[in-house]
């Protein structure tokens, strides 16, 4: 196992060839690291290279909440001596462009409200709502908040109307945010990136993940806030509304996470179209950003 002095990264002493151990182990481990670039091995701790470390610890450990550092002798690091990850038989990369049809396709379902109690009343916009996810009870497909039933089923159509994009996603079918974003995204190779992200900003159709177990779609970014179509919401932006709302702002303090779906690295961002797949290796890709 590879061997460091002090720890490396947030909080940690950072001695140069502590560093510079720590990113020439997270090089050879690159597949798990996209769409981030290889690191520059220079001893410097900066912002990319502790970006790296969580993403290798919640790509390959699991944690849901990385702290970014490697200690001596720890999970982190043994996990980094280990064999790298092989490299994924699909590329894909994170482009903003693709997704923003995901905010189109819900626009139509703004105003779509409720019956009392969670039902589906008489809207057939709320049945189909209802019926994207496979959650039911005794037969009944409604009678649950559905906020993320409503990003489900935006995300179905717009792999069914874009094939060449997501036709690689499998379809989410869960009510459940958390499952959404913690099960769904990361089988899925999605990118999930917080709000505070150097690197990543939202963008028109990410999905967006509230502090308090609520989901919606971007619809538009501005300095200070996002504007947000959500399903299940109301005036006051509870969780439990009733209606479909596409004028919700958000401020970025409530915000947990935003989710960017992977597009196949032939994705042609200038031309807005998947080009022929070329031999390029995925490493050389990267250097190349």
């Amino acid at each position: 196992m590879a061997r460091i002095s002090r720890a490396v990264g947030r909080g940690g002493r950072n001695v140069d060839a502590d560093v510079r151990t720590v990113q020439n182990l997270l090089n050879r481990h690159v597949h798990a690291l996209v769409p981030l670039a290889v690191l520059v091995v220079d001893g410097d701790c900066g912002q990319k290279t502790i970006q790296a470390i969580c993403r290798f610890q919640n790509r390959m450990l699991g944690m849901e909440n990385p702290d970014g550092r490697v200690d001596p002798g720890g999970r982190t690091l043994t996990a980094l001596s280990g064999p790298p990850a092989e490299a994924p038989t699909r590329r894909y990369h994170y482009p903003a462009g693709p997704q923003e049809p995901l905010a189109d396709i819900a626009v139509p379902y703004i105003g779509a409200s409720e019956a009392p109690g969670n039902r589906m009343g008489t809207d057939p916009r709320m049945r189909e709502i209802f019926e994207a996810d496979w959650l039911a009870t005794a037969g009944v497909t409604d009678g649950y908040p559905w906020c993320c039933a409503f990003v489900s089923m935006c995300t179905q159509k717009l792999i069914r109307q874009h094939p060449a994009f997501y036709g690689h996603l499998r379809s989410p079918r869960t009510a459940s945010v958390t499952g959404f974003r913690t099960r769904w995204a990361p089988q899925n190779d999605c990118l999930v990136f917080a709000p505070n992200d150097t690197i990543q900003r939202p963008h028109k159709g990410d999905v967006v993940v509230f502090t308090f177990s609520h989901i919606g779609i971007v619809r538009s970014v501005s300095r200070d806030s996002v504007t947000t179509i959500e399903g299940n919401t109301n005036e006051a932006g509870s969780r439990e509304g009733t209606t479909v709302r596409g004028d919700k702002v958000r401020a970025w303090s409530i915000i947990r996470c935003f989710i960017r779906f992977p597009v196949p690295i032939e994705y042609d961002t200038e031309n807005q179209m998947c080009r022929p797949t070329v031999g390029a290796n995925l490493l050389d890709w990267m250097i190349a950003q």
